[in-house]
C-alpha cells in the first residue's frame, strides 16, 4: 500500500496549528479516571464542522486521523526536546505527548517507558497516590478496549498494565480481578480474536489474587470465564485460559466439562478449540466417571452424524487417539468400540476410563 499523501493532507500539515490540535486531543486522553474510553479513528470521508478537532459523547471519542497525525508531530517534538533536556516540560505537557504517541503508536517504547518514570518520580510522598494510579489505569484500559487497528493486541501496552498492576499493590491498593477480567481482558480478546498478550495478562491477574481472598474470587472468575468461553468457542486462547483455572481450582472442574458437554452436543461443536480442552480435562483426576461417560457418549454421538474425511472426525478422532496415548492407568472394562486417527478400530474398551 502506497504511503504517498495526496496534495490536501499534505496542506494541512504543512499549514495546519499542531499545537492546538495537540492541546485539543489531548485533552480527553488526559482527562479524570472514569469508565474506559471508547476510542475510534475516523476516515477523511467524515467531515467534522469547521474549528472542531475531534467528537465526545460520554467517554466515547471520536478523532480524524488527520488531526491526529497533526497532534502526533508536536507531541514528538515536545518527547525529544524533554528526553534531550533542551526544553523543559511540565509533567502534565509529557503525559498528554505521551499519551498521542501512543495512541498513533501502540508500540513506542520510549513513550511507555517515559510514563513509568513520571509515575516513579511522583508517587513517593504523594497524597493521591490511588487517584494518580487509576488515572494511568484508566488512559491505559480505553487503549486496551477501544476498537483499533493494533492497541488490542500490543505487547509494550499490556506489558504496561503489568506493571500498573504491580503499582498498585506495592502501595496497598487490592484490584477487583473479576472486573479487571471483564471490561478489560474479555473486551480485548473479543474484539482481536486469540489474543495471546490478553490472556497472559489474565493469567498474572489470577497469580497476583491474594490466598484469603482466592475463595471469593474463584467462582465468579471461573463463571465469567466459562461464559466467555462459551460464547465464543473456536477462541482457542480463551479455553486455555478456562483450562488453567480449573486447573488451580479444580473444585470447578465438575460442573463446567458437564455444561461444555452438554452445549457440544446440542450445537455440534466439532472444533479443534473445544475438543482441545475437553481431552486435557478427560485426563484430569478431578473429572469423575460420571463426566467421562458423558463425554464418550457425546464424542460417539457426534462421530456418528459427521461425514467421512470431514475436518470435524479428523478433530474428534484425534482427541481420541491423544486420550488413548497419554492416558496414565488403563483398564479392561468393557466399553463401547472406538476409533483412531484413521478411523481404525483400537479394542472393544476405552482404556482411558
Amino acid at each position: 500500500m502506497s504511503r504517498a499523501l495526496d496534495k490536501g493532507v499534505k496542506e494541512a500539515l504543512k499549514n495546519g496549528d499542531h499545537e492546538k490540535v495537540f492541546e485539543d486531543i489531548s485533552a480527553p486522553l488526559t482527562q479524570a479516571s472514569g469508565s474506559p474510553l471508547e476510542i475510534e479513528l475516523l476516515g477523511q470521508s467524515h467531515v467534522l464542522e469547521p474549528g472542531t478537532t475531534f467528537l465526545q459523547d460520554g467517554n466515547a471519542v471520536a478523532i480524524p486521523k488527520l488531526r491526529l497525525v497533526q497532534a502526533f508531530i508536536y507531541a514528538r517534538q515536545v518527547l525529544l526536546g524533554y528526553l534531550q533536556a533542551n526544553e523543559k516540560y511540565s509533567e502534565q505537557e509529557i503525559r498528554k505527548a505521551t499519551a498521542i504517541i501512543l495512541l498513533m503508536d501502540p508500540e513506542h517504547l520510549t513513550a511507555a517507558n517515559t510514563r513509568k518514570r513520571l509515575l516513579t518520580s511522583s508517587l513517593p510522598g504523594a497524597e493521591n497516590v490511588a487517584k494518580i494510579l487509576l488515572d494511568e489505569k484508566f488512559f491505559i484500559d480505553g487503549l486496551l478496549t477501544s476498537r483499533l487497528h493494533r492497541h488490542t493486541k500490543s505487547p509494550i501496552l499490556w506489558s504496561h498494565r503489568r506493571w500498573l498492576t504491580e503499582q498498585f499493590q506495592h502501595v496497598g491498593i487490592a484490584g477487583d480481578v473479576a472486573e479487571d477480567l471483564r471490561s478489560v481482558v474479555f473486551v480485548a480478546a473479543e474484539r482481536h480474536p486469540h489474543n495471546y498478550y490478553a490472556w497472559c495478562h489474565a493469567r498474572h491477574l489470577i497469580d497476583s489474587v491474594d490466598s484469603g481472598n482466592e475463595n471469593q474470587s474463584r467462582s465468579e472468575v471461573v463463571a465469567d470465564s466459562k461464559r466467555w468461553c462459551l460464547s465464543h468457542h473456536d477462541d482457542v486462547s480463551g479455553w486455555m485460559f478456562l483450562l488453567f483455572l480449573l486447573t488451580r481450582w479444580p473444585q470447578e472442574a465438575t460442573s463446567t466439562v458437564r455444561e461444555t458437554l452438554k452445549l457440544a452436543e446440542s450445537f455440534y461443536w466439532r472444533n479443534e478449540s473445544v475438543w482441545y480442552f475437553l481431552r486435557n480435562m478427560m485426563l484430569s483426576v478431578h473429572v469423575g466417571r460420571t463426566e467421562k461417560d458423558q463425554y464418550q457418549s457425546v464424542w460417539q454421538a457426534l462421530r456418528r452424524d459427521t461425514q467421512d474425511n470431514s475436518q470435524g472426525r479428523k478433530v474428534l478422532d484425534e482427541a481420541s487417539r491423544w486420550i488413548q496415548t497419554y492416558s496414565a492407568k488403563p483398564c479392561t472394562r468393557s466399553r463401547p468400540e472406538w476409533l483412531d486417527a484413521k478411523g481404525s478400530r483400537i479394542g472393544s474398551s476405552n482404556p482411558w476410563l
